[in-house]
């Protein structure tokens, strides 16, 4: 079932534009990435030292918002949450359900401030919470080391659970 977020006040538009997902409490040098554009493939956690996006998010059209976040490589595939939560690699790739039933590929994303035409290089979410639809209350988490998979715990609105969404390059 889809939840909602309360610790932030807006819902992100992206406008097709394929984004980097950076955590917001380390000055930016830490994103999500995929590490490799396969299903199966776990997400990542990798130094910004490009401006190659990893990722392009699109709403998914259900209520509340929610989001499909898909590999920008292959858009067939999107990020899924894996049971139980609290194991790592708690995200990784899998092909789209086209039938919408799977929630393990729905996210919440929720921000302290959203942007609008954003130019290139430009940030359309500032402080977003990133949540599972399906595992209720959890938030993807930032593992705490560089290059280990992301983690999902708890929804604490605390700075490890933060991002910054920016558009990139193309």
């Amino acid at each position: 079932m889809l939840g909602s977020l309360s610790f932030a006040s807006c819902n992100p538009s992206f406008d097709g534009h394929p984004i980097s997902i950076l955590y917001a409490d380390n000055a930016g040098l830490e994103e999500l990435a995929v590490a490799s554009d396969t299903a199966g493939a776990n997400i990542i956690t990798k130094a910004v030292n490009d401006l190659n996006p990893e990722f392009l998010v699109e709403n998914s059209g259900h209520f509340p918002t929610s989001y499909l976040i898909k590999d920008q490589a292959n858009h067939n595939l999107a990020v899924f949450a894996v049971e139980p939560p609290r194991s790592a690699p708690a995200l990784k790739l899998n092909t789209i359900d086209n039938t919408g039933e799977d929630e393990h590929q729905y996210w919440l994303i929720s921000c302290d401030t959203c942007n609008s035409g954003v130019p290139s290089g430009g940030v359309f979410g500032v402080g977003c919470q990133i949540a599972n639809s399906y595992v209720s209350g959890f938030c993807i988490q930032q593992p705490g080391v560089l290059g280990q998979p992301p983690v999902l715990r708890g929804c604490s609105g605390g700075a490890n659970q933060k991002f910054n969404l920016r558009r990139e390059f193309l």
